[in-house]
Order: structure tokens, then C-alpha cells, then sequence
């Protein structure tokens, strides 16, 4: 009789391989009677239900909506432009400049004399003189001791750096919106399994129902089934709280106006493994921040070629042409001006000789601000090896985890599937099938977050890389 049962218990395991219910146990009511009261079997609970309208979106849309319309990948994207938009010739005095001027002039003066005429009044003279100009001044710097084309190359590499921490900018919001996305989909595999939970409670408070009602077991069996199945209940609304706060932050970093419109479409699942030793290779010269702190090493540089051009001469032309009116009055209306052109050259050449010791002052914290800019690239660089190399090692160390996890899932579920119908035929207790069910709930919550692990470190490996997020899905054109 044993072996009939035992074949009867595998045969009724493999008919079901995709469903935990068991259809043949009566339905549950809505209350149960129970110590000669009434117990409601299902109280309402909230819902967390997505909007109308929301976002269906994959991990790359998600990203491409953040990067296109959050403000704080924004601001950094504008920084870029200004730098960009300095980057001229004029802005570096290559270009002759035109001036025009116009003026207006007076003198009065005069002498007066103590000694009288022969009328008996005092003698002396008065002069009064009015000038009215107008010009236009040309200037070309002919020589400035290099100033102009250093200048012009430190905007450039300036331009150059803004540019890339811009778009380092955008690859950190990349990471965000990854972490966020995943974090959604672990969310809700994890409800899943809290709702697998629910539907094997309440399996098992049918049976109990059902035994309660044809007198083979006590109330209090199914009073336990019953707390189970409520505890069970309320840990799936706790996980469905939990994915309604991560949704609200998927859609905060999207910037839409209602941030739980979002729906993730991409499962929380593994692709194929990345080539792990070349990215950590590439950590160090491909990362984005490392690239933007060596061009700032060139413009602390070409910021001392500025500064050592102050040492040389400097060599200006001007040019000008203007008309004056020249009146020997001092104001109208006995105005007889003389009216003529007025034409103005020269060439001037200058060359500090004494300014306190402030060029050598500015060339050394020119100097210390070259060396400062190496060390933060050295240093940036060997944190990128750092943390390239410890993420590998999670990556790898996550997958191998995925791949037992999901062996100990499968094994896990079939075991539930064979203890609910040994429970029927009261080959076990309950206590023993709560035991097998909170394993399957341990072991799905385990390898819903190795998966979640092992995408974080392959995604952040990535960035570091600076291969998550592509040139061609920039927000803009790049400089460099």
C-alpha cells in the first residue's frame, strides 16, 4: 500500500510541473469557524496598482529617458557648452579690436594782475577753449610672448575636460537608473515568490478546512494554517510596498511627473558574462574621469606656459582716424569752431621689469597645481584598478552563486509540490510542510539577489570601463 502511495505521490508531482495549487481540495471560504467564533480567511488589504498610462519601458529606455530629461545631467551638460562656446580666437586675443569714442572738452583759465590801468581798474587776461571729438581706434597685438596660443590651448583642453565629466556625469545617472531598474525587477520577483508563499498557505488551510469538517483533525490545525496564511499575506504586502517605493524612485530619476507611471519590461535575469580581465584593463584608461583628469594635467600645464609668456616682450599696433572741433570759446552760442581730421598710428612694445615677485609666485602655484593634477590622475587611476578588480571578483563570484541557487530552486519547489499531496494522504505534518515552504520562500530571495548582485557589479565594471554608456547615446555631440 506504501509503494501504490509513493508511485501515486510521484505521478501527482510530475502532472503538475508548473503550479503549486492543488484544484482537487475544496475552495476556501471567506471565514472560517474556529474556538466558536468567526474568522474572516481574507481581509481586505490595500492595493499597489500601476496608473493608466504608465511607462512601459526596457533598462536602455529607461536610461535613454533619464539622460534626455534629468535636470541634474543637464546642468552638467550645459557647463559643457559654455566651455565649448569660449573656445574662440577672440576670447584668446588673437583678433585685432575696434573702438569707437567720442568726447566733449573744455578749459577755462586766466591770470589777474594787483596793478590797476589808468581808468583805475585791474588789468589781467581770460582764455576759454572748447574741444568736440570723435574717433575710431584700431589695435592688433603683433607678439604677447606666446600668451594668445597658450591661452587658446588651455580653453580647448578645458572644453575637452568639461566635456568628459559631463558625460562622466551621464554615465554615473546611467548606473543610477540601472540600479534603480534592477532594483524594480528584484522587487517584484521577490513578490512573486511571497505570492508562490500565499498560494501554498492557502493550500494548505484548505486541506485543514477540509479535515476540520470531516473530523480528522483539530481546530487548531487549522488555526495555525490560518495565521500562517495571514503572516504570508502580510509579508507579500510588505514586498509590494517596498516595489511601489522603488518604482516611485525609477520614475524620480526619469523626472516624470507622476513617478509610479513606470513600468519595467526587461526580467532581472543574467545575460551572457562579460569579458571580465579586459574591462578590468580598461578601468584605468577608458574610465571617463580618468580620461577628463589628464586633460586637466594639460591645462595645468599650458596654464604655466601662460604665466612664463608674461616674461617676454609684448608688441601692439594701433591705428586710428578721427574728426575733432576745435572752438576758442568755452560753450555756444558764439560758437567758430574749427572743424579738421585727426590720423593716429604708433607701435608700442612693453616688457614688465619689476612686479614684486608676482609672476614667480603665480608660475610656482602653477607648478604645484600641475603636480597636484598628476596625483589626482595617479590616484583616481589606481582606485578605478582597485575597485575594477573587486567588482570582477563579485561578478564572478555572484554568477557561481546564481548557477547553485537556481539548482536549489528547482529542487526546492519540487519538494513543495510532493509535501502538500504527502500532507494530504498525512504522510507529514505541518509544521513539515511550513518548514519546506519558508525554504523555497529562503531560497528564491537568495537567488533573486545574486542575480541583483552580480548585474549591479557587471554594471558598474561597465562604467568604470566607460563602456555603459556609448558615445553615440550622449546626450550631445563630444568635444574631445
Amino acid at each position: 500500500m506504501r509503494g501504490l502511495l509513493a508511485l501515486g505521490l510521484a505521478v501527482g508531482a510530475h502532472a503538475q510541473p508548473t503550479s503549486l495549487r492543488q484544484d482537487s481540495i475544496p475552495p476556501l471560504p471567506d471565514s472560517l469557524r474556529l474556538y466558536g467564533g468567526t474568522l474572516a480567511t481574507r481581509p481586505p488589504l490595500p492595493t499597489f496598482s500601476v496608473p493608466d498610462g504608465a511607462l512601459r519601458l526596457t533598462l536602455d529606455e529607461a536610461i535613454a529617458v533619464a539622460v534626455a530629461r534629468n535636470p541634474g545631467q543637464a546642468i552638467s551638460a550645459l557647463e559643457a557648452d559654455r566651455a565649448r562656446n569660449d573656445v574662440t580666437r577672440g576670447n584668446a586675443g588673437f583678433l585685432p579690436t575696434l573702438d569707437a569714442s567720442a568726447g566733449l572738452a573744455g578749459s577755462r583759465s586766466g591770470a589777474f594782475f594787483s596793478r590797476s590801468d589808468s581808468t583805475g581798474a585791474s588789468t589781467g587776461s581770460v582764455r576759454s577753449s572748447t574741444v568736440l571729438d570723435a574717433a575710431l581706434g584700431l589695435g592688433v597685438t603683433l607678439s604677447d610672448g606666446g600668451l594668445r596660443e597658450a591661452t587658446y590651448r588651455r580653453l580647448q583642453a578645458d572644453a575637452r575636460r568639461l566635456a568628459l565629466l559631463a558625460d562622466a556625469d551621464a554615465e554615473a545617472l546611467a548606473l543610477d537608473v540601472s540600479t534603480a531598474y534592477l532594483d524594480v525587477a528584484r522587487q517584484a520577483d521577490l513578490a512573486d515568490a511571497f505570492a508562490e508563499a500565499v498560494v501554498v498557505s492557502e493550500d494548505r488551510l484548505r486541506i485543514a478546512q477540509a479535515e476540520v469538517r470531516i473530523g480528522t483533525a483539530a481546530e487548531i490545525e487549522a488555526a495555525l494554517a490560518l495565521a500562517d496564511f495571514t503572516a504570508d499575506r502580510a509579508a507579500l504586502l510588505r514586498q509590494q510596498v517596498q516595489l511601489a517605493g522603488s518604482r516611485a524612485a525609477l520614475g524620480g530619476l526619469l523626472a516624470l511627473p507622476d513617478p509610479e507611471a513606470i513600468v519595467v519590461t526587461d526580467s532581472l535575469s543574467l545575460d551572457a558574462p562579460p569579458d571580465l580581465a579586459r574591462l578590468v584593463t580598461e578601468a584605468a584608461e577608458g574610465n571617463r574621469r580618468v580620461r577628463s583628469s589628464q586633460v586637466a594635467e594639460e591645462v595645468a600645464a599650458l596654464g604655466i606656459d601662460q604665466v612664463r609668456s608674461e616674461y617676454r616682450p609684448t608688441v601692439r599696433a594701433t591705428a586710428g582716424v578721427g574728426l575733432a572741433a576745435l572752438d576758442s570759446g568755452f560753450l555756444p552760442p558764439n560758437a567758430e569752431p574749427i572743424i579738421g581730421p585727426d590720423l593716429r598710428y604708433g607701435i608700442t612694445a612693453s616688457i614688465p621689469i619689476l612686479d614684486g615677485g608676482e609672476r614667480r609666485r603665480r608660475l610656482q602655484n602653477a607648478e604645484i597645481a600641475l603636480r597636484q593634477s598628476e596625483l589626482a590622475t595617479d590616484a583616481l587611476r589606481l582606485s578605478s584598478r582597485a575597485r575594477a578588480a573587486q567588482l570582477a571578483a563579485t561578478a564572478r563570484g555572484f554568477r557561481g552563486l546564481v548557477e547553485l541557487e537556481t539548482l536549489n530552486e528547482r529542487i526546492a519547489r519540487e519538494n513543495v509540490r510532493v509535501a502538500l499531496a504527502q500532507l494530504r494522504l498525512g504522510f507529514i505534518s505541518p509544521v513539515d510542510l511550513r518548514l519546506i515552504q519558508l525554504a523555497l520562500v529562503d531560497v528564491r530571495v537568495r537567488r533573486v539577489e545574486a542575480v541583483y548582485q552580480a548585474r549591479l557589479a557587471e554594471a558598474e565594471l561597465r562604467l568604470l570601463a566607460g563602456e555603459l554608456l556609448p558615445d553615440d547615446r550622449l546626450p550631445r555631440t563630444s568635444v574631445y
